[in-house]
């Protein structure tokens, strides 16, 4: 990596964090000069609504088509650096690189449903996934949304699904939903399918995808070819045990934006003499945050490592650092805002909005005092009854 951004945060952890050059650090950097440009000719510098969702698919849809698109055949640790840089340029490009849910499909979808669904998210399309219910969404096994038998062997899957990610720019959905015999199972739904209605809401924060309520009624599913292969709770813990690292990095990469645009600016302002001499307690928090967010950035690659390995701790890994990363993240935001006085608390700062954006992250993909509360049980359950210990994950998709 070269240059300053967020590739001087990467290069002082890159001896740590890959010892072994096992990854392309040639192509990250690569992929970060084109983002940059992609940025440039489809800005996103509005702060929400149809026109910033449209730019975001745009900047998604160039860099899959320049070969930035990251796939399992990618190192970990790669794609953890790459949601680093999206991160640092804006949360809501959390999709720009990646197959995102659609992960689920690629993993564990029926040969036909791979063939139809993948190459066109790998092409720059959406996967949403929808688990959330108005009832909560830390108990997915106990879903509403439920499938009954239907006509030459279908399943009708109804139900409603509530605080759903990229509702209208998906064009595949992962629906969660009780099977005929009382089971979780997913599938893998066309979100033109009849009998879906999306309702959009207005969130505070991430609100560069619309976010809102998804309602299914009778929707026809074809339990051999739609239905994703595996236990539904298995597939939503495995997937999210991944995914979670991924947001997490993005959350820490735009709390490094914001430490390099509060230190740029202090920088500035002494050298002007508007401030004489920063405060000692302005240096403390410089220090503190920078080693919060060096060290959270570590725990999330080696979060990824564990899941992409399938350890037993995987999941445990997940939970917490995705917690700590956002925490560290959230508190570093609020913190370094302080520093700017008055001039971060404007409407159209760009600390104002990853303060909002790191608010909803604190709640998407699992609620962190939740998270947390996993982990501890984790810590404290004999391994003879982890598996019934377990709490069933918090999963508002980001």
């Amino acid at each position: 990596m070269t240059g300053g951004g967020s590739g001087a945060w990467l290069r002082s952890v890159r001896p740590v964090l890959d010892p072994a050059d096992r990854v392309d650090w040639d192509q990250l950097a690569a992929m970060e000069t084109e983002l940059d440009e992609v940025l440039t000719t489809h800005p996103i510098d509005l702060p929400s609504g149809a026109e910033r969702s449209r730019r975001l698919q745009a900047v998604r849809r160039a860099m899959v088509e320049r070969g930035f698109l990251v796939t399992r055949t990618h190192p970990p640790l790669y794609a953890v650096l790459a949601q680093f840089i999206c991160g640092y340029r804006d949360i809501d490009l959390r999709d720009a690189v990646t197959l995102g849910h659609g992960e689920l499909i690629d993993e564990h979808g029926h040969p036909t449903i791979r063939h139809r669904w993948v190459p066109r998210v790998a092409a720059g399309e959406l996967a949403g996934v929808a688990i959330t219910e108005p009832h909560g969404g830390s108990r997915p096994a106990a879903a509403r949304t439920r499938a009954t038998l239907g006509p030459g062997g279908t399943w009708l899957v109804s139900g409603r699904k509530k605080w759903i990610s990229r509702l209208t720019e998906a064009s595949v959905f992962v629906v969660f939903f009780q099977d005929p015999a009382g089971k979780l199972a997913a599938a893998a739904i066309d979100a033109a399918a009849p009998g879906i209605r999306r309702q959009p809401l207005a969130p505070t924060g991430v609100a560069g995808w619309t976010w809102g309520i998804l309602d299914l009624d009778d929707v026809a599913v074809d339990p051999e070819r739609d239905v994703l292969r595996g236990d539904g709770m298995f597939l939503l813990r495995k997937h999210f045990a991944s995914y979670r690292s991924l947001v997490t990095a993005t959350g820490i990469g735009a709390a490094a934006a914001v430490f390099d645009l509060v230190t740029a600016s202090l920088t500035d302002r002494q050298a002007s003499g508007d401030v004489p001499r920063l405060r000692d307690s302005a240096l403390v928090t410089l220090g503190r945050t920078h080693a919060q967010l060096v060290t959270a950035l570590l725990g999330t690659a080696m979060a990824a490592h564990l899941a992409h390995s399938g350890t037993d701790r995987a999941e445990q890994w997940g939970w917490e650092m995705k917690a700590h990363g956002i925490d560290a993240a959230h508190h570093a935001a609020a913190e370094l805002g302080l520093l700017l006085g008055a001039a971060g608390y404007q409407a159209d700062s760009p600390i104002a909005k990853i303060r909002r954006d790191l608010e909803g992250l604190l709640i998407a993909d699992g609620i962190h005092d939740s998270l947390y509360r996993s982990a501890g049980i984790r810590h404290t359950t004999r391994p003879s009854t982890v598996s019934e210990a377990w709490p069933e994950p918090v999963a508002v998709p980001a």
